[in-house]
């Protein structure tokens, strides 16, 4: 439940930031988004075999993130989803993230894959 709720603000406040900050390119922020989370994922692989895994993963949430921002905002948003899939799997391949890190990040890239579709989601 806490990291739900940790995870829940913490969109809160990106969502805020977003919101506060109107006139920012919400597209480079969305892809931008997508570029720096699964990085993180980088810090909890001090395991090699781990690494083997992880970084070409944030390499391919990377190219989302830039075919997201270059050619459909779409691709930004799917690989949101997608990350969502990865946090599942995470914590079964590293042994030092920490418990209830899948759920909180969960949280986070399914709750802005939403507000990126809903806000870039052009108006008929």
């Amino acid at each position: 439940m806490t990291a739900l709720t940790i995870g829940l603000c913490t969109t809160l406040a990106i969502i805020a930031f977003a919101e506060i900050f109107s006139k920012i390119d919400l597209k480079f922020f969305a892809s931008l988004s997508l570029a720096v989370i699964p990085f993180i994922y980088i810090g909890f692989s001090i395991d090699p075999h781990v690494l083997i895994l992880t970084v070409p993963a944030a390499s391919l949430f990377l190219l989302f993130a830039y075919w997201g921002y270059k050619r459909n905002y779409i691709l930004t948003v799917a690989g949101l989803v997608l990350h969502g899939l990865w946090d599942v799997v995470f914590p079964h391949v590293s042994t030092v993230a920490p418990h209830g890190y899948d759920v909180f990040c969960i949280t986070i890239d399914i709750l802005l894959a939403l507000y990126f579709y809903f806000k870039l989601k052009p108006v008929n």
